[in-house]
């Protein structure tokens, strides 16, 4: 019995050991949707037998449970607009620790066996760092593209060339569910991709991959575009081949293919077209492709190539008005050119990303060669009677090497990262320029013709390495908020050398002579750091950043051949300031501080005269400090979530230390006549303000919608003439008023709008400074004139089964004028433009189209004799095949021949009008197969 009783205890005791064994386990893990974004808020339920458990996620999309006894459970994960996870999870007696990984939530409808529950669609969401756009609370046409539905959103600004911007800002970088799409370039592929495949736009301040990995998101941010797929729409094929032959004679043919499958991404494409374009033959060339797929487990690669080559010809004029405290100066341009160009790229990327570690790697080899002649005259009268004659031919080759390496690790608790790279470049060019300059009395008689003929050889290299190393201390990491202590230095070491040689012709021996004076071999070394620590602290709906930032530089320039060297060295200390806060999913703030320096390139400090334009010859200044840039910039954004009304708005405030500007000299010669010389200073004072706002009203389930948006400006811009110093403040005002209709079969749009620039902060780049008769005194610095525009435009598409019309019309006035007594200085310009058009699409038995566009314009105010040109264009196209893939066309374009290209722009203290010559009549004739499939879907897309 003893014995008995003594077993049984033993067996008793064997059967109880597991429940004894079973000790509590945490359980942790994390939420991204289907762009690997992390997803705050989401509700996470556990259930464990009869008990359960709930968490939200936090703003990194990581939940935690603490000490749960069970031996197994259940767990749900879902939030309003995903579909929700479920899954079940068995605790074994040893296990203290589950992580069930990164959960990928879907967008779309929540499916409860046989009832289909729809959420009505909110079409506006901020998130942290993303503005988030339903696709389904906007209107869609089924043969829309992704241009289409971009041009409703609020905020976001499509222009004529699919170039987008969103809050002002440009937007270049484009990703599909997360991951890199192609070539990335946004305006490669709005127009290709339907808007039936969209289920979300996000327009996002991207901070780089580095920075979503180590959350540590500090700098400049970029905006990108990322567009979240309907489930099932993450694949597909699309595309096309096409050949053309015109009146013109024009003849050649495209291809591009492009495969998609998730990750596995690969694009062919190849062309070749010739035509005359009213100046000459234009040709172009060009071949390509890439691909990118999973590397197994270990990660990510993409290779490409492409070749592009041609040639081109052009003719265009310019009339030029320069004002100036000396006096108005008026030129006549003309320019004759032709050019030829080929050159190659290659690339290869590598990157992994697991929870410990992150890497990216790259390589890029890119080489161009090029050739170009140049033929063109400039009258000037008015300040100086002058003549110019340029004859200009030139051979360029510029090959390059780029590398780089960023890495992060994470430890424990803290975090390190590291980033490499390397460039090299180097230049061979060679310039032969034949200069004549006419010179004339004031009686207009001839009184000197000077002939000159040059030879320039340049020859330079540039080699730059860069390295950093962050690490970032864990203070403090839980669900609800984290906080780190980072210290990073970045360092960059550039070399450049730059061997310019000038030798002129001496007419009467045919002998060449080296010019000394024109003649310069430079070394310039630069060495440029960044010493940085920061406190870091994000939580579910905010982050803040603050820290301390020195910046130690050194540049040093070295002449060779004078036997002289210049150093500089200098330090700039500025805080670092950062600041985010998404109070709800429909209210967001953010403000940011950021410095940057600006290091003067080799042309501004090389003390010898660059004479390549002999009216504008160039000298720089060795003494040349580098310039610092101050900005201070916030955003604030509001939705309505019963009234939908949206306010997205924003200032930016940004001031220059040392900022590097042009002093322009005037030199009178014997004869009356003018040539300047550009140098160049540092200079403190300018600054730049600006605000933007967008309002978006709809009704209606967005059937109606009324916008109200602009910015205004103000700044404060240095221009030096004659080393003499003036300050100017302009005043920049926009304000825009639109409404837009969308039905499924009527959409129409209305705009008003008003302009105001004083114009003394445009782009010198945007005036091609090469041609012959490069303004005197063209100063972007300097305020004369102010340009006033006023605006109106309407369009209305009617959308029926097989026919569509379009009507569209538009009014702009445009008036340039400036403040002076002093008659002789006036400008007072005034353009009046009148656009009308229509455009239409019938479809004839299933498969016959024709189509027909015209616009009359009506311009008034160039000094250009002006046609009011009246442009009628026709086609016919056949389509083949169920599909309707393959079609045969047949285009008329300017029916009437009377198509010109003419053009004002207002740069600094200039009006400059252009017009270029091309053929603009032309009958063309194609065949094109188009490949437009996704998700085992077939989309026909509108033409444009």
């Amino acid at each position: 019995m003893k014995n008995f009783l003594l077993l049984l205890s033993l067996l008793l005791l064997f059967a109880y050991t597991p429940s004894l064994a079973q000790t509590s386990c945490d359980i942790k893990g994390s939420v991204t949707d289907s762009t690997k974004k992390a997803i705050s808020g989401i509700t996470v339920k556990i259930t464990f037998g009869k008990d359960s458990s709930y968490t939200t996620t936090d703003d990194r999309g990581s939940f935690s449970f603490s000490k749960i006894n069970a031996k197994s459970l259940v767990i749900n994960i879902g939030g309003i607009g995903y579909k929700t996870h479920m899954a079940k999870y068995t605790i074994k007696p040893d296990m203290s620790e589950i992580d069930i990984g990164t959960i990928i939530l879907k967008g779309g409808e929540i499916i409860l066996e046989d009832v289909t529950i729809k959420a009505k669609p909110v079409a506006i969401k901020y998130k942290q760092d993303t503005v988030e756009y339903d696709a389904n609370a906007f209107h869609i046409q089924e043969d829309d593209r992704v241009s289409d539905l971009l041009k409703q959103l609020p905020g976001v600004e499509l222009d004529e060339n699919d170039n987008v911007t969103a809050m002002g800002k440009g937007m270049t970088k484009l990703r599909v569910n997360g991951r890199d799409f192609f070539t990335n370039n946004v305006k490669d592929f709005i127009s290709k991709l339907p808007a039936g495949i969209v289920s979300k736009i996000q327009v996002i301040d991207d901070f780089g991959d580095q920075a979503n990995f180590t959350g540590i998101k500090v700098g400049e941010s970029q905006k990108m575009l990322n567009i979240v797929t309907k489930p099932g729409m993450d694949n597909g094929q699309f595309g096309g081949f096409g050949f053309s032959a015109g009146t013109n004679k024009q003849i050649g043919g495209n291809g591009n293919v492009n495969l998609w499958k998730g990750s596995k991404q690969s694009n062919g494409s190849i062309g070749y077209n010739i035509a005359d374009n009213g100046a000459g033959i234009s040709e172009s060339r060009n071949i390509g492709f890439s691909h990118s797929d999973k590397l197994k487990d270990k990660g990510n690669f993409g290779i490409n190539y492409g070749y592009r080559g041609g040639s081109n010809n052009s003719t265009s004029m310019q009339t030029v008005e320069t004002i100036s405290p000396l006096g108005k100066l008026n030129s006549q341009i003309e320019n004759r050119s032709s050019s030829g160009n080929n050159g190659h790229n290659m690339s290869v990327n590598f990157n992994q990303v697991s929870k410990k570690v992150f890497l990216l790697s790259s390589a890029s080899f890119e080489t161009n060669n090029s050739q170009s002649q140049n033929s063109s005259s400039n009258l000037q009268t008015g300040l100086t009677r002058q003549d110019f004659i340029n004859n200009t031919r030139a051979n360029n080759r510029t090959p390059s090497f780029r590398t780089n390496l960023d890495f992060s690790k994470k430890l424990t608790k803290n975090t390190f990262s590291g980033n490499f790279s390397f460039s090299s470049s180097s230049n061979q060019s060679e310039q032969n320029v034949i200069t004549n300059t006419l010179y004339y009395s004031s009686s207009g008689n001839l009184e000197k013709d000077s002939l000159l003929n040059r030879t320039v050889y340049n020859k330079g290299g540039n080699k730059q390495f860069s390295f950093g190393l962050t690490y970032g201390i864990s203070l403090k990491k839980d669900t609800l908020l984290s906080r780190s202590l980072n210290f990073s230095y970045h360092g960059s070491v550039g070399l450049t050398n730059s061997d310019l040689q000038t030798y002129v012709l001496n007419p009467s021996t045919f002998s060449t002579t080296r010019v000394d004076s024109l003649s310069v071999l430079t070394k310039n070394s630069t060495l440029n750091q960044s010493l940085d620590v920061r406190y870091y602290q994000t939580g579910k709906k905010g982050r803040l950043s603050i820290g301390l930032n020195a910046r130690p530089n050194l540049i040093r320039n070295e002449y060779p051949q004078e036997g002289n060297t210049y150093s500089n060295n200098y330090i700039n200390v500025s805080p670092t300031f950062s600041y985010s806060k998404t109070f709800t999913s429909t209210k967001s703030l953010s403000v940011n501080y950021n410095g940057q320096n600006n290091n003067p390139g080799i042309s501004q400090m090389q003390p010898v005269r660059n004479t390549q334009n002999l009216q504008n010859i160039v000298i720089g200044n060795p003494e040349l400090k580098s310039s610092f840039n101050h900005s201070v910039s916030s955003n604030f954004n509001y939705f309505g979530k019963k009234s939908e009304i949206s306010i997205q708005s924003g200032v930016a405030i940004s001031a220059t230390q040392n900022e590097i500007v042009n002093n322009i000299i005037l030199i009178p010669d014997t004869l009356g006549a003018y040539k300047q010389e550009t140098r160049f200073e540092n200079v403190n004072g300018n600054y730049n303000v600006s605000l933007n706002y967008n309002i978006n009203i709809p009704f209606k389930s967005r059937k109606y919608t009324i916008s109200i948006g602009g910015n205004a400006g103000n700044s404060r811009k240095t221009a030096i003439v004659n080393s003499m110093r003036s300050f100017n403040k302009g005043y920049n005002i926009s304000q825009n008023l639109s409404g837009r209709m969308n039905t499924k079969k009527l959409t129409t749009t209305v705009g008003i709008g008003y302009n105001m620039d004083t114009n003394n902060d445009n782009n010198m780049n945007a005036f091609n400074a090469g041609l012959a008769g490069y303004n005197l005194l063209l100063n972007t610095g300097q305020s004369f004139i102010k340009t006033e525009n006023y605006h109106a435009n309407f369009s209305t598409s009617l959308k029926l089964k097989i026919l569509r019309i379009s009507v569209n019309g538009s009014y702009n006035t445009s008036k340039n004028k400036n403040n002076t007594s002093t008659t002789s200085l006036q400008v007072n310009t005034q353009i009046h433009n009148f656009n009308f058009g229509a455009s239409g699409t019938a479809t004839l038995f299933t498969s016959y189209y024709l189509n027909f566009s015209a616009n009359k314009q009506i311009t008034r105010g160039y000094s250009f004799n002006n046609t009011n040109p009246f442009i009628i264009n026709l086609g016919a196209e056949k389509a083949f095949f169920k599909s309707k893939v393959l079609s045969c066309s047949i285009n008329v374009n300017d029916l009437l021949n009377q198509g010109n290209n003419i053009s004002q722009q207002v740069l600094g203290n200039s009006v400059i009008e252009s017009r270029s010559n091309q053929v603009t009549r032309v009958v063309t004739f194609g065949l094109n197969y188009n490949i437009s499939r996704f998700g085992g879907k077939s989309f026909r897309l509108r033409k444009d």
